[in-house]
């Protein structure tokens, strides 16, 4: 049965104090590791604090450790922060679970808005780090965060950064290798390569992952850049380039999950269709990938995976721990209908 009282309010560290039989000050010691006490006298304070549901206040806590208790997540600039990335599916995963992952550290999370720039914006954000996706070449975001001795951990490398330790990525050239095998199996010889015109890591992995794959099995490259301000237009006009020349690729590998729409679309306009007359493989994945007609062969990035592994290694930056390096992460190969000649 369920106290009345504890649904009515928030336990306290007085309630918890009352429960054992001992001062606030012992109990907050007992909690926080401090003070020379019993272990068993620990056990029975945090037994107590369970069975009453207590949390210390986030506010107490960055109070005695001279923190605000907030942390950032900042998603990568695209012409002068004109363009919102939150409404792609990836971002808004790997965000969520972002915050789960700082709230049940104790930690509350902000989103930066994409035009933050220069020091004082983000000594006015006044975050106690900050997880920071897809950063492009000598990131301007990270040289200033540094410079203000912010703790910052990276989603995917800074290029000019080649040996940070603080970083979660993903296996990109693997991926990419993963993906062509893929479609060679299924019969492509011609594969062409749809990705951003951009200096992120995740996007030059992709293609020397795909251009050594391409040495290695007598294949010209074929690679068309698309400009990250206009990825659905551009994305469109790429794949009718692509497709409508006299030496039409047999498959088409899109880095990037919001080229699907329009990739599909140029094919159907155009008359191809898709796997019987193209292969077509994404390297993100998304809910309407799995569940669209025909559902697409993509990349499972896992983006929740990668953005708890980042609020994980950034709170242990935050606590002065020692990080053991950078973290690379597998993606795994979701196999459907568009990469399949004939149905599963």
């Amino acid at each position: 049965m369920v106290n009345a009282d504890r649904t009515s309010k928030r336990a306290t560290i007085r309630d918890v104090a009352a429960r054992v039989g001992l001062s606030t000050s012992t109990v907050s010691a007992a909690l926080n590791g401090g003070g020379v006490l019993k272990e068993s006298t620990r056990e029975r304070v945090r037994l107590a604090a369970a069975e009453l549901d207590y949390r210390p206040s986030r506010t107490a806590l960055a109070f005695r450790l001279g923190r605000t208790g907030s942390i950032a997540y900042s998603l990568p600039v695209v012409d002068e922060g004109s363009v919102s990335l939150l409404g792609v599916e990836a971002y808004m995963v790997g965000a969520r679970a972002a915050a789960s992952a700082a709230f049940d550290s104790g930690y509350a999370l902000t989103l930066t808005p994409p035009q933050l720039r220069g020091d004082a914006a983000w000594n006015m954000l006044g975050v106690d780090g900050v997880v920071l996706c897809d950063p492009e070449f000598n990131d301007e975001r990270l040289n200033t965060l540094e410079r203000l001795g912010v703790p910052v951990v990276t989603i995917e490398r800074d290029a000019s950064r080649p040996d940070s330790p603080y970083v979660v990525a993903g296996d990109y050239r693997g991926n990419a290798v993963k993906v062509l095998d893929h479609l060679r199996a299924e019969g492509a010889r011609t594969i062409a390569l749809l990705l951003p015109d951009a200096s992120w890591s995740s996007t030059e992995d992709s293609r020397r992952g795909y251009e050594e794959w391409a040495n290695a099995h007598g294949m010209e490259p074929i690679i068309r850049r698309v400009p990250t301000d206009r990825a659905h237009n551009d994305a469109y006009g790429a794949t009718l380039d692509l497709i409508s020349g006299s030496e039409r690729p047999d498959a088409i590998f899109a880095t990037v999950e919001q080229y699907r729409a329009r990739v599909f679309s140029a094919c159907r306009d155009s008359g191809i269709r898709v796997p019987e007359d193209m292969l077509i493989a994404m390297g993100g994945d998304s809910q309407a990938a799995e569940f669209g007609n025909p559902s697409v062969t993509a990349i499972d990035q896992q983006s929740a995976l990668n953005s708890e592994l980042a609020v994980q290694m950034l709170l242990r930056r935050i606590n002065g721990e020692e990080v053991a390096g950078a973290i690379v992460t597998e993606g795994a190969l979701r196999v459907r209908q568009s990469t399949l000649r004939e149905a599963p």
